[in-house]
């Protein structure tokens, strides 16, 4: 099968000439905002959780406060009663601060989860909408980490880092506000040390967002050549090139590595900065506060509560720092998911489109023409009439636009010019479901899916019963070999149907295509990649599947091209020749040249065309 694209891919996230990319000139106000749109369905348990991270933060600011009260009141006046009163009630506060902790914990994984797999879902949902342009010009692997990657590095700030986020914040201007309360000059010279950590902590910001946008970069580049190099694990055997592949992989994990290293050496830095800066703060608090407690003007025990407060005022500090990298991960991740979901299909159901009645068959090509870039035209006003029930053919040399033109037909691009009909419909003001439903396609390159026989077969209609199964593979040719199988229609299908030969996936695609029973029948290059025992069961397949059916059929071996009513040449974007077999071969034009020059071989004294 030929598949025309264009000669400028479109790489989401990975620059280059397309629709879009992910990380230009992202505005993360914009990104936060629409992020936070997403979890307006989880309100009421968000509220939940921010009565919880009142509470709790309420409870460590008051812990601090109860134990300067010990010092002062019951350990300096030896009063042990009331020291016990007020421990049990001190316990009672820790033990409260952690029930409340882990219940917010709670309630946020729990929406973290939901949220992200609504995500996911949404992310998934808009990929199968997409049409066919998109799915051409983008890296399965770069796709598939947008899903799960990106998505992941959201869960996790939601999951663990918002609360921390929200708390921190809180026990931040709890504490400022409680330092004050207790001793204002020591609340002041303890912020000193405060514009050092908001310019630092800027500056490292800044270098993280970057950092780390690069690693969900490349993040996608590895997963990308992962997929594409484990899916063609076999052409990489046999063309010996493991060496080649590994030094590919090693370059874009090497990439990815120092992108990692670049972030995590910027996240890690902050630690110690902090930590420095919070033992200054504290000896500062230390010495002043020692000296205006021997001048009787603070309480020991209001100056323990204050080397807490200090405490507490540059751990939120540091967590809302290392908390904002999480979150810079995020909003990369989130940077690359809107990317996805903002791109539009190329090919849209029209408001008030209708869906399709059942078809006699009735196709139409009026002077279509289509080219995926503009000015460069793969179809030039092509065509045809395929009356219900009969054959078409189409034949031409490679890139000649065979393919494009079912793949107009599927819908999977949009004509620039000219319509196809379906009995007399322009397929453009018809619902792509219901047109596809009356379509069925067997192609070169059969793809199966994992799971047994049975289910691939039922993807031709998944409420057919096994009985239903059974008569499509039978009438298919493909029961005979299925039964053979170790567990018979029940074997599993491994990764892509490398289990089965070529011949019996072709069986099993045509066996789907029966079950289906479409009106339209599409074979894309079926039989050329088989021997020819295989061949004779699946043209024997072929003309059962063909009864009844209007079909349009590429490549072709000889005999398929003989029992076609009318077989159109295609050549140079447009159809150049039609006719019957004999017709063509009489007129000694282009397909004569192409039979005798390109197709005609000898295999067992029986001319094909292959």
């Amino acid at each position: 099968m030929t598949v025309q694209r264009p000669p400028q891919p479109m790489r989401l996230g990975f620059g280059g000439g397309g629709m879009m990319t992910g990380e230009s000139a992202a505005n993360i106000r914009q990104t936060l905002t629409r992020l936070l749109g997403y979890l307006r369905p989880h309100r009421p348990r968000l509220l939940i959780v921010a009565v919880f991270v009142i509470v709790s933060t309420w409870l460590r600011l008051y812990g601090p406060a109860l134990m300067g009260q010990a010092i002062d009141k019951y350990v300096t006046t030896s009063d042990a009663s009331g020291l016990g009163r007020l421990s049990l009630l001190l316990v009672g506060v820790y033990l409260a601060t952690g029930v409340t902790s882990t219940v917010q914990s709670l309630f946020m994984v729990e929406i973290g989860q939901n949220f992200v797999a609504e995500l996911r879902a949404r992310v998934f949902n808009h990929l199968q909408m997409l049409s066919m342009a998109f799915h051409d010009r983008n890296q399965v692997g770069d796709l598939m980490s947008r899903v799960t990657n990106d998505t992941e590095a959201i869960n996790r700030t939601l999951s663990d880092g918002l609360i921390e986020f929200l708390s921190n914040i809180l026990l931040l201007a709890g504490t400022f506000v409680a330092m004050y309360f207790l001793n204002w000059q020591l609340a002041t010279a303890m912020l000193i040390v405060l514009p050092l950590m908001i310019w630092i902590t800027t500056i490292v910001t800044q270098r993280s967002r970057a950092a780390f946008r690069e690693v969900q970069r490349n993040t996608g580049r590895l997963n990308a050549v992962m997929e594409e190099n484990i899916s063609g694990a076999r052409i990489v055997k046999a063309f010996a090139r493991d060496v080649e592949t590994f030094a590919q992989f090693e370059e874009v994990n090497a990439a990815n590595r120092k992108a990692g290293l670049k972030a995590d050496v910027i996240t890690a830095a902050l630690g110690p900065m902090f930590t420095t800066m919070m033992t200054i703060a504290i000896a500062v608090t230390a010495l002043i506060g020692g000296w205006l407690a021997l001048q009787g003007a603070l309480g020991v025990g209001v100056l323990a509560t204050f080397v807490i407060y200090t405490m507490n005022f540059f751990r939120p500090m540091r967590g809302i720092a290392m908390l904002y990298n999480q979150v810079q991960a995020a909003i990369a991740g989130a940077e690359r998911i809107f990317a996805v979901l903002d791109v539009e299909s190329t090919v849209q159901d029209k408001p008030g489109s209708r869906p399709l009645p059942p078809v006699s068959g009735d196709v139409v090509f009026e002077d279509v023409s289509f080219a995926y870039e503009e000015g460069k035209p793969v179809l030039e006003g092509v065509n045809l009439h395929a009356r219900p029930g009969s054959t078409i053919a189409l034949v031409g040399p490679t890139g000649a636009g065979k393919t494009t033109i079912i793949s107009l037909l599927s819908r999977f691009y949009d004509v620039t010019e000219g319509a196809i009909r379906v009995d007399g419909q322009d397929i453009r003001d018809i619902q792509q479901h219901s047109l596809r439903q009356q379509l069925g396609i067997v192609l070169q390159d059969t793809f199966l899916f994992s799971g047994s026989v049975r289910e691939n077969i039922r993807y031709g209609r998944l409420d057919a019963s096994d009985e239903e199964v059974i008569a499509a593979a039978t009438l298919a040719n493909a029961d005979p070999f299925i039964r053979l199988l170790p567990q018979g229609y029940d074997t599993e299908v491994s990764e892509k149907g490398h289990n089965f030969s070529q011949g019996q996936r072709q069986l099993i695609a045509i066996a789907r295509a029966v079950l289906a029973d479409p009106r339209i029948l599409i074979l894309d290059e079926a039989t050329s990649s088989v021997d020819t025992r295989t061949e004779v069961h699946i043209q024997e397949a072929f003309l059962r599947l063909l009864e009844g059916r209007t079909a349009f059929v590429i490549a072709h071996r000889l005999s398929t091209i003989r029992n076609a009513d009318e077989v159109l040449v295609v050549n140079d974007h447009r159809i150049v020749e039609r006719g019957s077999h004999d017709e063509l071969l009489a007129a000694r034009g282009f397909y004569h040249d192409l039979y005798m020059g390109q197709y005609l071989r000898v295999a067992g004294g029986e001319k094909v065309m292959g």
